[in-house]
């Protein structure tokens, strides 16, 4: 279940304030330089406004981009944008997608507003082919330090430590995940526009209206600081194996299934 639901999001006001989604963004694209795998499918998970779907297009010219994105508003404001790439609106946890029909899972700004993190990820790792690449942002401990003692827990997205998050994908058997930490602060020198842009990015899951502005003043020099401690995670889906195993019984069981590869790589 995404933790944004319940937010009227405006495509416009998003795109207006999300200038950290596309600083990261632009880390995620350099990141990307370093890796080669070639992927024929690529799927944006929580693509917004389409933005980064655009570029993912441009990155992989010969790859079909599937832009997904549970806000409808989102989704035909991306259509709107582009005719090359697929749009879907639907919930990154419940993919309308086949197994392993995706040879990349690109995630910016979407992990950190799934309640139900271990679910979003094994589906992912269903729809993902062997050998395939799963890229994506989440939220550290770090971020809202200097308010999280003004803010609910409802009120903010899920912040998940980097440590746990590698620990669960090892688990869900993703292979080698590989997280760093970045740290980003935005500073805003008026409140109202803080919160407004915090609430129209899904940062603050709360409308502003509902925030207690009194027990947020502004810092020493009059504005009003937000760190964001940002998780960078990749990691790939193992290959599958041509070894057989044999049973207790001590009998090696062949697949059909892998009989047909087996006569289809002669």
């Amino acid at each position: 279940m995404s933790g944004s639901k319940n937010i009227n999001w405006s495509p416009i006001d998003y795109k207006n304030a999300s200038v950290l989604a596309r600083e990261v963004g632009d880390e995620i694209f350099s990141r990307l330089e370093w890796i080669t795998l070639q992927p024929k499918v690529v799927l944006d998970a929580g693509c917004g406004t389409g933005e980064l779907s655009a570029r993912l297009q441009k990155h992989y010219p010969q790859a079909q981009i599937i832009a997904l994105d549970s806000a409808k508003q989102m989704i035909e404001y991306a259509k709107a944008q582009t005719s090359q790439i697929s749009c879907m609106c639907a919930d990154a946890g419940k993919l309308p997608l086949q197994d392993q029909s995706v040879d990349m899972i690109f995630a910016n700004f979407l992990f950190s507003w799934h309640e139900d993190v271990k679910a979003l990820l094994s589906e992912w790792r269903r729809v993902l082919r062997p050998d395939g690449l799963l890229i994506f942002t989440a939220l550290g401990p770090d971020t809202f330090k200097e308010w999280r003692h003004v803010l609910d827990q409802d009120a903010i997205p899920v912040l998940a430590d980097m440590h746990d998050i590698g620990d669960l994908m090892v688990e869900l058997g993703f292979s080698d995940p590989v997280l760093d930490v970045d740290h980003y602060t935005m500073v805003y020198r008026e409140q109202e526009q803080m919160l407004n842009e915090l609430h129209a990015t899904g940062m603050l899951l709360s409308h502003p209206e509902k925030i207690n502005v009194n027990e947020m003043p502004p810092v020493e020099d009059g504005t009003w600081p937000v760190t964001f401690e940002i998780v960078f995670t990749h990691a790939f889906i193992p290959a599958e194996s041509d070894e057989l195993s044999a049973s207790s019984d001590g009998i090696v069981r062949v697949p059909l299934s892998h009989l047909r590869k087996q006569l289809r790589s002669r």
